[in-house]
């Protein structure tokens, strides 16, 4: 089993995190304006190690995925998710996933974690 995250190209302290072995919070003067607005909270104290021990890769994805991705899952599974979950679907249908996790007898299946229903329909 691999456990890749996914975040938000502008609010990502997970990847540089990870990439630099080392707890980082967001980018200074880094402009929080996502459609993904349950992830704007950085990693902390309890978090980090586990996202370090634990996790093998974390990919960012777009805003414009983000929002592709929500109205895929909101058409298509008729299930009512926040963008913030839709990170980990545009993550899974992205190019980037793709061309690091091809399809192999190694993986043959994926799974995507969805949660929250905190949207404002109006």
């Amino acid at each position: 089993i691999k456990i890749i995250l996914a975040e938000p190209e502008e609010m990502d302290d997970a990847k540089r995190s990870k990439d630099a072995g080392e707890l980082l919070g967001h980018r200074p003067g880094a402009i929080l304006n996502s459609c993904a607005d349950a992830l704007k909270t950085t990693l902390g104290p309890n978090t980090w190690p586990i996202i370090r021990d634990q996790v093998d890769d974390i990919i960012t994805v777009s805003e414009i995925d983000i929002l592709r991705a929500t109205k895929l899952v909101w058409e298509r599974l008729k299930i009512c998710v926040e963008p913030s979950a839709a990170v980990a679907v545009a993550c899974a249908l992205g190019h980037t996933f793709a061309a690091k996790y091809k399809a192999d007898e190694t993986m043959v299946n994926i799974g995507v974690m969805l949660s929250g229903g905190n949207v404002d329909m109006c």
